[in-house]
């Protein structure tokens, strides 16, 4: 996910977005109403590339008390099956969450605040010297696609994305066909699974041989750099792929 961070709306309003599995994103929604007083919703669902939306229906809300010395003095579950969906907008870096009540929709918007352990100002030319593909795209449709394929070991989709001939753990692949063929009883080595799950799409590293995925697990490459053809990033190298 490429949304991963705070967001503030006032200084008593925080979301907080967290990757959650291969494809989904985890929402925190704090409001400290007074030192004595705050309210916490916790969301969870898969995240819509396309739409840049997370739906969920499982929305919990907590009302938590504190007394004096700062202890919790009482914690109450006031629902915990809120429906709605959350919505991502990079045009100006804001997320709105709309919580769909039967009484009608209630919306609250979460402007940008930049986190202090993530990376909120990148470099848009950040991927200019292996593709001319927007950073955005590079990282929210590309990455995520291939990171979900991957993490899922669907195999068929990842066949699409490769760039023939291709080579894994010695094995020369011609084409779909052979990889998929090859792929027949292969998984995923845990410790490469656990790279990618931490792979947060932004920025990763790049330098003249492509992109990099992970700690090394998938690299991209665009063959249609520097020419009229429209940008294209392709899978060259797969690591971490074993025997059952």
């Amino acid at each position: 996910m490429n949304f991963v961070g705070k967001y503030h709306a006032g200084d008593n309003v925080e979301a907080l977005v967290e990757a959650e599995g291969a494809n989904g994103a985890r929402i925190t929604v704090t409001y400290a109403g007074s030192p004595w007083f705050q309210n916490r919703t916790v969301m969870s669902g898969a995240f819509d590339a396309e739409t840049l939306t997370v739906a969920f229906s499982n929305a919990t809300l907590t009302e938590y008390t504190y007394n004096s010395q700062g202890g919790a003095a009482e914690e109450t579950v006031s629902y915990s099956d809120g429906k709605g969906r959350a919505l991502f907008h990079p045009e100006d870096n804001t997320l709105t969450i709309i919580e769909e009540y039967p009484s009608g929709d209630l919306e609250t918007v979460y402007s940008w605040g930049p986190a202090a352990d993530m990376k909120s100002v990148t470099d848009p030319n950040w991927y200019s010297g292996v593709t001319a593909m927007d950073k955005f795209k590079v990282e929210t449709e590309v990455g995520f696609a291939v990171r979900t394929a991957y993490l899922e070991e669907n195999w068929n989709a990842l066949a699409d994305m490769i760039r023939y001939p291709i080579t894994i753990n010695g094995t020369a692949l011609a084409d779909a066909d052979a990889f998929l063929e090859y792929m027949k009883d292969k998984t995923v080595h845990e410790s490469d699974r656990q790279a990618m799950m931490d792979e947060d799409f932004l920025d990763m590293f790049v330098n003249g041989e492509g992109i990099c995925m992970g700690s090394g697990q998938v690299w991209l490459n665009d063959p249609n750099y520097m020419t009229d053809m429209a940008p294209q990033l392709q899978i060259i190298a797969i690591s971490g792929i074993v025997d059952r």
